[in-house]
């Protein structure tokens, strides 16, 4: 039976997207499209981010030497509203490490447990994604969908 905590007013609705620092991006990529069926929606110098369903997966260079970090950069949650999300979240006494505004969406980031960095992200249109470079995408429509 899965226990229930009382829930945080934070207004988490679902993942957003997932970064993560490769060692061979060109390699994650092929995986991710190729085996998995996922879509390229944008890509830069140093990163690409690819779609399944409505949630992202960014895929970033882990940096020149072999040695570089690798794994998990952040996990990024949907909230449903933006209005007051920085004093709940301040008030359950979370560290807030950033903010940002974007052309599409509003982020918080803040410092989970262990290290692990957080993102809480709030966009009008969920099903729709700007990547940095300036590419909106929406999901792609179902293979039976009718034109």
């Amino acid at each position: 039976m899965v226990q229930k905590t009382a829930p945080r007013e934070f207004g988490l609705i679902g993942f957003d997207h997932v970064d993560v620092r490769v060692r061979d991006r060109v390699k994650a990529q092929r995986f991710f499209v190729d085996q998995l069926g996922m879509d390229v929606i944008g890509e830069g110098a140093d990163h690409v981010y690819l779609l399944f369903g409505d949630q992202v997966l960014g895929l970033h260079d882990a940096g020149k030497e072999n040695d570089g970090p690798r794994g998990v950069d952040h996990i990024a949650f949907r909230v449903s509203e933006w209005t007051g999300l920085r004093s709940r979240v301040g008030r359950a006494r979370v560290v807030i490490t950033g903010e940002k505004e974007r052309e599409d969406s509003r982020s918080l980031y803040l410092r989970g447990p262990e290290g692990i960095r957080i993102e809480l992200v709030w966009r009008p249109d969920p099903h729709s994604h700007v990547c940095s470079h300036g590419h909106e995408t929406a999901p792609p429509a179902p293979a039976d969908a009718e034109e």
